[in-house]
């Protein structure tokens, strides 16, 4: 397996720690019609970007963005406010406790969340965030 695709097993085992319901974390998953009343988390693979190289051995020392789609669904939106707050918490106190991944990284950070409301017809409000998280490791391949 590639440290690519290390990286990104164990940040989805990170993930699946969170305080959500069983089913609620996937990867690369379309984005459903309807959320349950708790929440969703899909992690997306994202970008590798360029590389920085070292010779001699050559090396690839990689910046992965991949990123976090979460959505929380409730009719009341200081309720939907409350349970993202609580997952964004939540997530922060994982990755500080263990910002290697269990040692498939070097280094995992999470960027600036960017939220935003949506109205459905018909059905309960929904608040999204997206959330950039970037994972730092190295690799014989230029295809991580």
């Amino acid at each position: 397996m590639s440290p690519r695709e290390s990286a990104l097993r164990a940040l989805l085992v990170l993930l699946e720690g969170l305080p959500l319901p069983s089913g609620a974390v996937k990867r690369n998953s379309a984005v459903p019609e309807r959320v349950s009343d708790q929440a969703l988390v899909i992690l997306r693979d994202g970008e590798l970007g360029e590389p920085e190289v070292t010779l001699s051995p050559i090396t690839y020392h990689w910046q992965h963005e991949a990123s976090l789609e979460i959505f929380v669904a409730h009719p009341d939106a200081a309720q939907r406010d409350a349970r993202m707050d609580a997952l964004l918490v939540s997530l922060g106190e994982q990755l500080a406790a263990n910002p290697s991944l269990g040692g498939a990284v070097d280094f995992c950070s999470a960027g600036a969340p960017k939220f935003e409301d949506l109205p459905i017809e018909g059905a309960a409000g929904i608040k999204t965030c997206v959330l950039p998280l970037i994972l730092h490791y190295s690799s014989a391949s230029p295809l991580g």
